[in-house]
């Protein structure tokens, strides 16, 4: 492979525009209001007797879902040019055909915590039954990570020359760009505690999302063509170079 180029036909590089992961939004806490009501015994002579037994402590709010990252960008196309020269004498030149790179996916957010259970309403010693606290809240789900840009295509290329010259008067190097890099999938947040149930234990805390769903890696493109043909009809020392840019509906 050539290590300079008299000629370079190259798509634009992708640009990277990194964006810091997101996260879900957490779940809002219970506060005092998620705690239950404290049973009731009864007073003096019914001291006793269970009036009203506490209520429940209520579940945890769930933590969101992080969103979904953003993909890289494609790279473009090699372009189109048309170099005619009426005579060329010289060495063979050397073509650079290249598809532009696609840019790396963002990464995905952590997802948002489950807020605490609210705590059971106390009992008193006349009230025996077992009255639970509330469950923690869900954790959210991490972001999914971005897929990674599309490479963009190298270009077709002709070559043409005259009977005059000796030896093809071009060479190249073809290739599709380089595709982008997938982001990393967030991570699952941390779900609510239990709150305490009127024997002091704790209930059970929230469940746990997943993480987020994997990101691809952007695509390879076309390659490119090369051909060369000493034309009939043509001055003896005559060149023509005709770069076609090729046609695909993810690049251009």
């Amino acid at each position: 492979m050539a290590t300079s180029y008299d000629i370079v036909v190259s798509g634009t590089k992708a640009q990277s525009v990194a964006i810091p992961p997101v996260n879900g939004a957490d779940g809002e806490p219970l506060g005092p209001a998620g705690n239950g009501a404290d049973g009731v015994a009864g007073t003096g002579w019914n001291s006793k007797h269970c009036e009203v037994q506490a209520t429940p402590g209520q579940p945890g709010n769930f933590g969101l879902d992080a969103p979904s990252a953003q993909g890289g960008n494609n790279g473009t196309n090699a372009f189109t040019v048309t170099i005619t020269c009426n005579s060329y004498s010289g060495d063979p030149l050397n073509i650079a055909n290249l598809g532009g790179d696609g840019s790396d996916g963002n990464d995905g957010g952590t997802g948002g915590k489950g807020s605490d259970g609210g705590k059971s309403g106390a009992q008193p010693a006349a009230c025996k039954q077992f009255v639970t606290g509330g469950t923690g809240g869900r954790s959210g789900n991490g972001g999914a990570a971005g897929t990674g840009g599309d490479a963009g295509s190298a270009a077709d290329i002709t070559v043409t020359y005259g009977p005059g010259i000796s030896g093809v008067p071009a060479g190249a190097t073809s290739s599709s760009g380089v595709p982008g890099k997938a982001g990393t999938a967030g991570l699952t947040g941390t779900p609510g505690k239990g709150g305490l149930n009127s024997d002091g234990t704790a209930a059970d805390p929230g469940g746990t999302g997943g993480p987020g769903a994997p990101g691809a890696a952007g695509t390879l493109s076309y390659a490119g063509s090369f051909n060369a043909t000493a034309g009939t009809h043509v001055p003896a020392t005559y060149l023509q170079i005709a770069i076609v840019s090729h046609s695909n509906t993810s690049n251009s």
